[in-house]
C-alpha cells in the first residue's frame, strides 16, 4: 500500500513537474520560466530516476554528467531526489570511466563524442537522459525536450530494453502525453 501512495505521489510530481510547474511560475509572478527552467529539469531528470530500478540494487544513484549541460546547475545542487533516494553527481569527461555511473546526464556534445559515450552505455544497466535542447540519438534511453515554457520527454523503448533496467509503466505513460512539437 505504501508503495502504491509513494508511486500516486511521484506521478504527481512528475506530471507537475511536465506540464504545471512552468506556467505555475507566471501565475506567481516569479521568475520568468528561463530563470526556473535548471530546477524544473533537474525535478523531471530526479523523477525518471525515481521510475527507474536496476538489476542490483542501488544504496546510492550515481549520476554523471557528461559534455556541456545548460541545465545541469540544480542537478549538481541537489543531493537526493524527491523519492529519498541519495544520489552522487560527479562532472566527468565523455571519455571518462562510464562503468562508474548508474545515470549518464548528456549536455552539449559533438556527435563524434556522444557516438562513443552511447556505444559504451548500449546494452549496460546505465540510464542516459540527455538534455533539452541537444541531439537526442538513436541510443539515448530519455530525451528531455522544451516546447514553449513546458519541460517533457521522449521515450526510446528499444534502448530501455537493451539495458535491463526496468521503467515503470506510469513514466512511459507521462512520455506520451506530449504537447506541441516544436
Amino acid at each position: 500500500m505504501l508503495t502504491t501512495v509513494l508511486a500516486a505521489v511521484l506521478l504527481a510530481s512528475l506530471f507537475a513537474c511536465t506540464v504545471l510547474a512552468p506556467g505555475a511560475a507566471w501565475a506567481q509572478g516569479g521568475a520568468a520560466p528561463d530563470a526556473r527552467r535548471p530546477a524544473d529539469v533537474a525535478q523531471v531528470l530526479f523523477g525518471i530516476i525515481s521510475y527507474v530500478r536496476w538489476p542490483v540494487a542501488r544504496p546510492e544513484v550515481r549520476v554523471c554528467m557528461v559534455g556541456t549541460p545548460h541545465h545541469g546547475a540544480a542537478i549538481v545542487d541537489t543531493p537526493a531526489s524527491s523519492a529519498g533516494q541519495r544520489l552522487r553527481v560527479k562532472i566527468q569527461p565523455a571519455s571518462g570511466a562510464i562503468n562508474e555511473c548508474d545515470v549518464v546526464y548528456m549536455g552539449s556534445l559533438p556527435d563524434s563524442e556522444r557516438e562513443l559515450l552511447l556505444a559504451q552505455v548500449i546494452g549496460k544497466p546505465i540510464l542516459s537522459v540527455s538534455e533539452p535542447g541537444t541531439a537526442c540519438s538513436v541510443g539515448t534511453m530519455f530525451c528531455l525536450r522544451l516546447v514553449e515554457a513546458q519541460i517533457g520527454f521522449d521515450v526510446n523503448l528499444d534502448a530501455i530494453a537493451r539495458s535491463g533496467l526496468r521503467v515503470h509503466p506510469n513514466a512511459l505513460q507521462i512520455a506520451r502525453r506530449k504537447g506541441p512539437q516544436p
